[in-house]
């Protein structure tokens, strides 16, 4: 109706998917990189999630756009809670097999028989399963068995699971565990920040012609990210009726008040209308973000020049770890505020619901990198490096890191120092110094990545070190609510008991990943029957869980003076460590962070006897109440240290970087390098 008024070429916020209107935010860019390296590996799985509206099937048809027909077959069918038999029926019907009344074996014979039939074509088939979070376990089961046929060293078919939030949390379930290994790479699609949401509307005007008419002042983009919250969908639908709204009263500019007025008008309505749209909050006084906005949100980063001699990869961080996402959060913090850094990304090794509590701290200290989730599942440690070392090096072949960073001696550290030393790429150990890894009592891991991260030194010779746990712990303090507002969450009987003696933070999830039933039964009838010295709390990460429920192990915990509580973001985390009389943990990092807290803690091994240095040994009430008795009557204050650890260790990657000729020095740029 408005197009010709304007002298547009055609609509420009059309509901509906339209690769030809495709934008390339951050989000979305770094989600086709990941799809396109899923393309070339050939096999496997890949998995794309996002809110509703957040341009999931956009990228998706984008992505098909680009493929050349004549070498890949690609179908594409949507998931509305189909069943394993009609998934296999609805995939032989995506490719143009049909079903007949073939039963499930002949079905599955046909389907393999027409992906070998494009191999000797030398075609491969490609399948996307769109609204995936709606399939059933076992019609998930039925598609990794499709990902089984090969044909000599080719695998016939490769799939990409599309779907909104909840698809992550179903296939980070047990039962799909074996289907987490076919998994190639995942990724996530977020909003849209504001500066993003701008240049999206000007790109999809400038699409149909738009010569500027009708004019859209600073403040009513403002709003309208207010409005949408950066969601693809959203914004279309409501700069759609914004233009209809200036076609129908010959306005010639939006302004924000416009937005409010038809904002206010669409939320009103029925429908999915009201369900696309955020209430309205009244600006800040004196600041730019809505007032539904905590106001101690810190400010988002300045987006600042970058300075590359060349055109330098990015420098890859690895954390394999909750506690390593945390202390490298606060190095990319460091890293990303200067403006001679090349580019940063992150690649987290493990579970994805265990990193997913980190994100609201990445949040908080205002990080903006691209995220690479590489799931692992493997028991053993060989077969946990064997399976890291094929899931890394696509990643370094898609980003050509110059240079990697890993803290800590996981396998999975290892297994990532490895395919850097065998491609040449400079090793930075974050927290490793020589004399560590030299130590004749160092494990052989600590002693394999100090060999190897040998190749990149700071001036004195020594490998680059530095304790980041205190600098997280002390982001972490300036952001954490009390001790009593995370008690929130716990039962009031708990509540009440705790006010009058304390509690103690329990943190074991490596114990419990690698014990058997017995003694895992040993070891929580044991914190039990300790609790009536001091009330116990519980975070505990889903995995955690979900092998006590596997056990059916919770009940032994079933105690007034035990609060199992849901995952803590980091920043709850430590304020909840803060205001506890000890820690009972089989985590170093924790450890440490009780240090710089100055909590006393209890390190706890399955088996009897020394498990590690210092004050480590088996539990028992006994050995929890000494350490009670060392207990400060009050929380220490944490003493802010004068320089940041991560400030000067950005300053000497950033240096080392800068002598290999990775990054430019500052001053060529006065020259116009």
């Amino acid at each position: 109706m408005y197009e010709s008024h304007f002298g547009f070429t055609g609509t420009p916020f059309n509901l509906n998917p339209d690769p030809a209107f495709y934008f390339q935010s951050r989000g979305h860019g770094n989600a086709l990189s990941y799809l396109r390296f899923g393309v070339y590996q050939g096999e496997g799985f890949v998995v794309v999630t996002g809110e509703i509206g957040a341009g999931k099937t956009t990228l998706v048809r984008t992505l098909l756009s680009e493929l050349d027909d004549r070498k890949i077959v690609a179908a594409q069918i949507v998931s509305t809670q189909l069943e394993a038999g009609d998934l296999l029926r609805s995939v032989a019907i995506a490719f143009g097999v049909a079903p007949k009344d073939l039963s499930k074996a002949e079905l599955i014979a046909s389907i393999e028989a027409f992906l070998a039939m494009l191999v000797t074509q030398n075609k491969r088939a490609l399948l996307i399963v769109d609204e995936a979070q709606n399939l059933q376990l076992q019609a998930i089961e039925e598609l990794r068995m499709l990902s089984n046929f090969q044909l000599g060293n080719h695998a016939l078919l490769q799939s990409f699971l599309v779907g909104q939030p909840e698809l992550r949390q179903l296939l980070t379930s047990k039962p799909m565990e074996q289907f987490r290994q076919r998994v190639i790479a995942s990724c996530h699609l977020g909003p849209m920040e504001a500066p993003e949401t701008r240049a999206y509307i000007e790109h999809r005007l400038q699409k149909v012609g738009w010569q500027g008419v009708p004019a859209i002042d600073a403040a009513a983009f403002e709003r309208v990210h207010h409005w949408t919250h950066g969601t693809p969908r959203r914004v279309n639908l409501l700069c759609n009726r914004l233009l209809l709204s200036a076609y129908l009263s010959s306005a010639t500019t939006i302004d924000a008040a416009e937005v409010d007025k038809i904002a206010a008008e669409v939320l009103a309505e029925v429908g999915e209308a009201k369900a696309h749209l955020a209430p309205l909050a009244e600006p800040v006084a004196g600041a730019d973000a809505p007032a539904d906005v905590p106001s101690e949100r810190p400010p988002q980063p300045r987006v600042r020049p970058r300075i590359v001699a060349r055109e330098a990869g990015p420098v890859v961080f690895v954390a394999a770890s909750r506690s390593d996402d945390v202390k490298l959060a606060t190095l990319l913090q460091g890293m990303q505020g200067r403006e001679d850094a090349p580019p940063l990304a992150l690649v987290r090794i493990g579970d994805p619901s265990l990193f997913s509590a980190n994100d609201e701290f990445h949040r908080q200290l205002g990080l903006e990198v691209p995220i690479v989730e590489v799931s692992v599942t493997a028991a053993t440690a060989a077969g946990r490096i064997a399976e890291v070392i094929r899931a890394f090096e696509p990643v370094f072949e898609l980003h050509e890191p110059c240079a990697i960073v890993v803290v800590g001696n996981t396998d999975s550290a290892l297994a990532c120092a490895l395919v850097a030393g065998k491609r040449g790429c400079p090793l930075i150990h974050a927290d490793l110094s020589a004399s560590q890894a030299a130590a004749a009592e160092c494990d052989l891991n600590t002693a394999l990545l100090g060999r190897l991260a040998l190749g990149f030194d700071s001036a004195g010779g020594d490998p680059i070190a530095e304790d980041l746990v205190g600098d997280a712990v002390a982001q972490a303090r300036s952001r954490a609510v009390s001790a009593a507002s995370v008690l929130r969450q716990a039962p009031s009987g708990f509540r009440s008991v705790t006010a009058k003696q304390g509690y103690a933070v329990v943190v074991l999830d490596e114990v419990v990943e690698s014990g058997d039933r017995r003694r895992l039964n040993a070891l929580l009838s044991e914190l039990r029957d300790a609790s009536a010295a001091v009330s116990l709390v519980w975070s505990m990460h889903r995995p955690t869980a979900a092998r006590l429920d596997a056990f059916g192990l919770r009940a032994v915990l079933k105690n007034d003076r035990i609060a199992l509580l849901e995952p803590l973001g980091y920043a709850d985390h430590v304020g909840l460590l803060a205001g506890a009389r000890c820690v009972i943990t089989d985590s170093r990092d924790v450890r440490a962070e009780a240090a710089v807290l100055g909590v006393p803690s209890l390190m706890v091994g399955l088996d009897a006897g020394r498990v590690g240095d210092g004050d480590e040994r088996q539990f028992s009430t006994l050995s929890l109440e000494k350490v009670l008795r060392q207990a400060p009557s009050t929380p220490a204050p944490i003493p802010a240290p004068p320089v940041r650890a991560s400030t000067r260790l950005a300053q000497t990657i950033i240096a080392g970087l800068r002598e290999r000729g990775m990054v430019a020095n500052p001053v060529e740029r006065q020259r116009g390098h």
